[in-house]
């Protein structure tokens, strides 16, 4: 069995260390492992390969791979794949969807409470030297996540690790999912379908984008949605950013609407320099890194080779990918 690696990426921590290929090659040693640092040697791999782990191919790819059978994507998100391809072909995809959950579900309360406890400004307030203590007892005093509301969108294995720790600080948690045949976990208050999504906004006060990106959550949230949030709510994105409008959302922090927002990822990245996003106090921006952690390789080639054992069996895959919707 031939298998071709292909992980190149801008962003260096998203490429395999060829430490986490050895760890491959010891565990199966009748495999043929490829691993492929440039287009044209992935494209030479693939001609052979009847399994591909990468984080991106493309149609073309695809195209010239008569024996593939199965590709694992490294993330948790599949879009940058060709899966029109894929399907038309059959070809299984699996992903890594659970790997990062609960590092970006941290991220999501570590955001949350540095803005609910007003951490930034008590920060910013210590590099000054000034000691804030009527400030923040008087004008802009912290509030408690405690009993608070939280609308999560994306209820899949990033949502509900955010759920659980929301859920351990006593918020009141609803959920929106598409698959509303899945069982309701203990630590979510209210399951919502995506046709509820407007009734679960009214009243809200902390709004996390966990959703995949596909054609139906591009810019699902705009002005009118952010309008519904209760007036100082936190919007917390760590999906993809095209699913807020950014305009609408400098807006609303511009006028005042919002109390603060947590953005991870953005409609174009790098952010502009010349975002108005950067000069707001209350906006946390993170450099689309929520899901970083030391042994996120481990886990990974962890996964991928519970799968590849399982694929040389012939059982079921881990983490399937309906390619058709996109997640």
């Amino acid at each position: 069995m031939n298998v071709l690696i292909f992980t190149v990426w801008p962003v260096e921590f998203w490429r395999v260390p060829k430490s986490q290929v050895e760890r491959l090659r010891e565990r199966f040693p009748h495999v043929t492992f490829t691993h492929a640092v440039t287009d044209a040697e992935a494209m030479s791999g693939i001609e052979s390969a009847d399994v591909a782990l990468a984080s991106r191919l493309s149609a073309s790819m695809v195209e010239h791979a008569p024996r593939l059978r199965w590709v694992h994507s490294t993330a948790a998100a599949v879009g940058i794949l060709p899966l029109k391809e894929l399907a038309a072909r059959e070809i299984l995809v699996t992903n890594s969807r659970g790997v990062q959950a609960p590092a970006m579900a941290e991220f999501v309360i570590g955001g949350l409470l540095v803005l609910a406890r007003r951490f930034h400004l008590i920060l910013a307030a210590q590099r000054e030297r000034r000691w804030i203590q009527n400030e923040l007892t008087r004008d802009v005093w912290p509030w408690s996540v405690r009993g608070r509301t939280m609308t999560i969108v994306g209820l899949g294995t990033i949502g509900q690790e955010v759920a659980r720790r929301a859920h351990a600080f006593g918020m009141r948690v609803i959920g929106i999912r598409r698959r509303m045949d899945q069982p309701k976990p203990s630590f979510v208050d209210r399951i919502a379908g995506p046709e509820e999504l407007d009734g679960a906004l009214r009243g809200c006060d902390v709004l996390v984008i966990a959703a995949p990106f596909i054609s139906e959550t591009d810019r699902l949230i705009g002005s009118e949605r952010l309008a519904m949030l209760k007036r100082g709510a936190i919007v917390i994105n760590v999906a993809r950013g095209q699913i807020i409008d950014e305009m609408a959302l400098i807006q609303a922090l511009d006028g005042g609407h919002l109390g603060g927002a947590v953005l991870d990822v953005f409609r174009h990245e790098p952010l502009d320099p010349a975002s108005p996003l950067w000069t707001f106090p209350n906006v946390i921006i993170s450099p689309h890194v929520s899901g970083v952690r030391s042994d996120h390789w481990d886990e990974v080639i962890d996964l991928f080779s519970e799968n590849l054992r399982r694929f040389e069996r012939g059982d079921p895959l881990l983490n399937p990918v309906d390619v058709r919707a996109g997640y």
